[in-house]
């Protein structure tokens, strides 16, 4: 046989078979890119978060959203969608990081602090001629920048000092933060289950919402295995919430977190249920 006559045929062969390999991965690809854009925008529909951009690069998503706050709460949601490899946050300014600072500014925009050069207390400068009043030079000369002169200022000459929540607002925050259901984790590890990390949104949500309150984070077990392991686990348990809200804008200053173990059950447990029943994380506000 010659080979001269059999090779040209071999090789468009084979050209061929690469070429419609190729059309085929697009294709597939493409398949996969709609397939896993729909199913974002769906669970981000259900979660309530409106005007989110997801783009997806084969399994690799980047979700763009107003602020920085709702790009993070949206990633969470499509990192959870089954078949999204990874998904990074944009923001209004560009990439989001998971350890960005609380969103103090959006919560306090309408309540700017007075700049240093600002007056926020008139000095009153008049003075009595009268021959009844003469007041002396040390009662007139009065300087304005006095902190006595403004009881709004502290003896470091701050300004007035931060609001202190009122009984009913703790108790409104307390009734919230009980609607909220249990946390879950990966047993026997301080891993968040997927509707896990879901409740954790939840719990931000409502920390956003009640801005003037502190809150401790209680993680509790059941009483299987040791107590010094249960300990253990709690802490860890209570530590990830805290992480996982600080990392969704709460500020870290009104958090705290501690592990109770076995300590502290709601139930004797007697059933199962009763050990789940007292597995638990509870966000008690303080005081």
């Amino acid at each position: 046989m010659n080979l001269r006559s059999v090779l040209p045929p071999v090789i468009v062969a084979v050209l061929g078979l690469g070429a419609l390999s190729g059309v085929q991965d697009t294709g597939f690809r493409e398949g996969i890119e709609a397939d896993l854009t729909e199913r974002a925008e769906s669970a981000l529909a259900a979660a309530g978060l409106d005007g989110v951009d997801v783009e997806l690069a084969g399994r690799d998503a980047d979700v763009t959203a107003a602020t920085d706050i709702d790009a993070l709460l949206a990633t969470e949601v499509v990192s959870d969608v089954e078949g999204v490899r990874t998904a990074a946050a944009f923001g209004p300014n560009g990439p989001v990081s998971g350890d960005i600072g609380p969103a103090e500014a959006s919560l306090t925009e309408n309540d700017p602090e007075p700049t240093a050069s600002e007056d926020t207390t008139p000095v009153d400068t008049t003075v009595d001629m009268s021959d009844e009043a003469s007041p002396s030079p040390e009662a007139s000369d009065v300087p304005s920048d006095d902190a006595s002169t403004d009881p709004e200022k502290d003896e470091s000459g701050d300004d007035e000092p931060e609001r202190k929540p009122t009984d009913e607002e703790r108790e409104e925050a307390q009734e919230d933060l009980v609607e909220i259901p249990n946390i879950t984790f990966v047993t026997d590890s301080a891993k968040l289950t997927k509707n896990g990390r879901a409740v954790v949104r939840e719990a931000a949500e409502v920390l956003a919402d009640h801005p003037e309150v502190e809150v401790r984070i209680e993680g509790h077990t059941d009483s299987r295995g040791t107590w010094a392991a249960n300990k253990e686990l709690s802490e860890r348990r209570a530590d990830e919430v805290l992480d996982r809200l600080v990392d969704l804008g709460i500020d870290e200053d009104r958090l705290t977190a501690k592990g109770y173990g076995e300590s502290d059950p709601l139930v004797v447990p007697k059933t199962f249920a009763d050990l789940e029943t007292n597995r638990r994380v509870e966000f008690i506000v303080q005081n």
